[in-house]
């Protein structure tokens, strides 16, 4: 996702017998051969620095932030960055390398406020820096698997998060800064194809004018069918999956918009558009306070056994059997389909790959029932755009039965095998 195909040349600038240094001075030094030198004419990166900012020993220039800033990033604040380079593999082969990096900004951090030249970018902007050799090693070695150990190495950076904030990019160029994401236990359901949407908007061309906005109508956009080409493309392509209340800023490439024609005078042909949206209608639900504060994980318990003979924890061995319904009624699961129980497996490993389940199972008492309440985004990991409400019965402790399983609930075994959640 994040090949940019620069080459990272990690060697000395020459030109013409010229060694440039982060100061911009040059020193005049005995012209050597290639062979001399270790390198290839093919290798050698004649490049201006003087568009080059210094902070401390790191030289570093935008290659392209977006039009809005957000953010930037600040002390305390927690950043993901990818970041590539050029690197070894462990087969020795050398290549162009990618590595994420997570970490908080500030005095102590990997990244600090001063001196790396990361400070103060804005949620998917990129970066190249050139890194002096011993700062490499001191610092970068330890942080960015196989890089080379070279005299200069160049790096790109782009900041994908800040915080909850993150930068998403599309295949088609339209580019989307999620500004306020709805936390994944307040989300009940993710637009799918077919739902009936309304937005709140504001609309700017390249020179930062405002074209449109729904302040300015006095009401939201919509409501309008999501997928049935009543919106222009670009608002189609983000819309998909996103939860009622959620805050975007998407940046809109001419053919995802209104293409060569333009709208009268105010979008002129060709035109890249940024919209700062907000979802506030999804199907009948609007949003407000209550929607927002509204918590949808959860559970509840059906039955309890009178003496809790065993109860889950981290490292127990378990198998569950359950039963799951959808917003449209139909059901699934071990009990429903007449599987064998689901397990083995630990807590502390994969889990039951279902987050909400693992959030459920913890002190829960061998032969427990519990009704659990799985929103989209911590469900199933194939997907799924509503809550589902599953019934977990607790059937097997490290190797130790629940007795109502034993007399209420026998299965075949065995026969069709265990099943994958």
């Amino acid at each position: 996702m994040y090949g940019y195909g620069f080459k990272v040349l990690c060697l000395i600038f020459m030109a013409r017998g010229l060694i440039f240094i982060s100061t911009g001075e040059k020193i005049k030094e005995d012209e050597l051969t290639e062979d001399e030198e270790g390198i290839v004419e093919e290798d050698i990166v004649e490049e201006d620095l003087s568009d080059y900012l210094e902070e401390g020993e790191i030289l570093y220039k935008s290659l392209w932030k977006p039009k809005d800033c957000a953010g930037p990033s600040k002390d305390g604040d927690e950043v993901t960055m990818i970041m590539e380079y050029h690197g070894k593999k462990a087969d020795g082969t050398e290549t162009e390398m990618e590595h994420a990096l997570t970490t908080k900004i500030g005095k102590g951090q990997t990244i600090r406020s001063k001196g790396d030249g990361l400070f103060g970018m804005c949620l998917g902007e990129r970066r190249r820096l050139v890194i002096p050799q011993h700062v490499l090693r001191n610092q970068y070695k330890q942080i960015l698997p196989g890089i080379l150990d070279s005299v200069k190495t160049y790096l790109e950076v782009e900041v994908t998060k800040i915080n909850k904030m993150s930068w998403h990019k599309f295949e088609s160029g339209l580019r989307m800064a999620m500004l306020e994401p709805v936390e994944s236990e307040f989300c009940n359901r993710t637009v799918v194809y077919g739902d009936t949407l309304s937005v709140d908007y504001e609309g700017t061309l390249e020179n930062g004018k405002v074209f449109d906005s729904s302040a300015n109508r006095g009401t939201p956009f919509g409501p309008f069918v999501h997928g049935k080409r009543q919106i222009i493309d670009g608002y189609t392509e983000t819309l998909e999956g996103r939860c009622l209340g959620e805050r975007w800023r998407m940046t809109v490439p001419p053919h995802l918009a209104y293409g060569d024609d333009g709208v009268g005078d105010d979008i002129p042909g060709g035109a890249t558009l940024t919209f700062d949206v907000r979802l506030v209608q999804l199907n009948n639900i609007f949003w407000s306070d209550e929607v927002r504060d509204t918590k949808v994980l959860g559970w509840e318990e059906i039955y309890k056994p009178e003496v809790c003979e065993e109860m889950v924890g981290f490292d127990d061995e378990i198998y569950i059997h359950y039963d799951a319904t959808r917003e449209d009624k139909s059901k699934f699961g071990s009990m429903h389909d007449n599987y064998a129980p689901y397990g083995p497996f630990k807590l502390q490993g994969e889990g039951t790959f279902v987050p909400a389940l693992d959030h459920a199972l913890p002190g829960m008492c061998l032969g427990e029932r519990r009704m659990v309440v799985v929103p989209p985004r911590l469900g199933w990991m194939g997907g799924h755009h509503d809550t589902i409400m599953v019934e977990m019965m607790l059937v097997k402790i490290n190797g130790k039965e629940a007795e109502r399983f034993n007399t209420e609930n026998e299965r075949e075994r065995g026969e069709r095998g265990n099943k994958e959640l």
